[in-house]
């Protein structure tokens, strides 16, 4: 059987929401395709996706989820030995008996990709485990299609000199900050004078929020410091303008965010909360002092 006779089927969940394992899945589809594979797509947001299943004849199924509802469904249709699943990170979240459970199924698979090596260790032997990028480089003839995307006042804010930018999925609180680090990077604002954010936060729920941070962002949005950038959009554009890009993340995976900055010669500024590609400036986890000491330094 040729390479491009072998059926793959890509599955996992495909944007809306955009996300760095929405993004991967759908740029793998679309990269499998353009190198004129027989590709097929199943979408997890679908709820007939089981049927699909069935029905599939795919050779083999990437499939970008760990779920355990997920991967029994490959298990009941008989197609768990055909199975390859990525790891985005997700193993993190199994232990005592739900990780057995889990690697009781993946023992039947084909193999297992990580997205990053220390995620090997999840995984025991008799297990085929490789190291794979979860970065997949952006269809750059689809430039005008994302700007399409974005409102007028974003296009305005990008084209206006030197900003940084902090992509966020949603507010979710971590200790005394968040997850995407949303509180510490207004927190820039008031602390390193004249520079510009563009918050870009797919859910943006101001409910969910501290009052004081809403207001906050509203005081700067109307001072024209910073730009709200909300939705289900791609981001790398922005990447290819004159940006910093903020990664103040408490824990983390092989961020795609970070990898399509530094692959558009945008500067990266991330927390040492997992390792970082060579090119990142990094700031210790916590350390706002630091974190306002560098972005400094960067933007000299």
């Amino acid at each position: 059987m040729s390479v491009k006779n072998f059926k793959v089927s890509v599955a996992g969940r495909y944007p809306p929401p955009v996300g760095g394992v929405s993004v991967y899945v759908s740029r793998r589809f679309s990269l499998l395709k353009a190198q004129g594979r027989e590709v097929e797509k199943l979408d997890f947001s679908d709820r007939f996706f089981p049927f699909d299943l069935f029905k599939s004849e795919a050779d083999t199924y990437e499939v970008n989820s760990l779920n355990l509802l997920v991967v029994f469904i490959f298990f009941i249709f008989g197609k768990l030995s055909r199975c390859i699943f990525i790891d985005h990170n997700a193993s993190r979240h199994y232990v005592g008996f739900k990780k057995k459970v889990l690697l009781f199924f993946i023992r039947r698979a084909l193999k297992v990709y990580v997205v990053k090596p220390e995620l090997k260790t999840f995984y025991p032997d008799g297990i085929t485990v490789d190291v794979v990028s979860p970065f997949i480089v952006p269809d750059v003839d689809q430039l005008d299609s994302v700007l399409s995307s974005y409102s007028q006042e974003v296009l305005d804010f990008i084209e206006k000199g030197v900003f940084v930018v902090n992509s966020a999925w949603k507010f979710i609180p971590y200790n005394k900050t968040d997850v995407y680090g949303i509180l510490d990077s207004v927190e820039l604002l008031r602390r390193v004078d004249d520079i510009k954010l563009l918050l870009a936060v797919a859910d943006y729920n101001p409910a969910d929020m501290p009052a004081g941070l809403v207001s906050d962002i509203e005081r700067f949005v109307n001072e024209g410091r910073l730009c709200l950038f909300t939705g289900q959009k791609q981001l790398w554009p922005v990447f290819k303008k004159s940006a910093v890009c903020l990664r103040l993340t408490p824990y983390d995976g092989d961020s795609v965010c970070v990898r399509e900055a530094i692959h558009f010669g945008c500067k990266v500024l991330a927390s040492d909360a997992a390792p970082r590609p060579s090119d990142c400036f990094i700031y210790p986890y916590g350390n706002f002092e630091q974190l306002k000491t560098k972005l400094k330094e960067m933007l000299e």
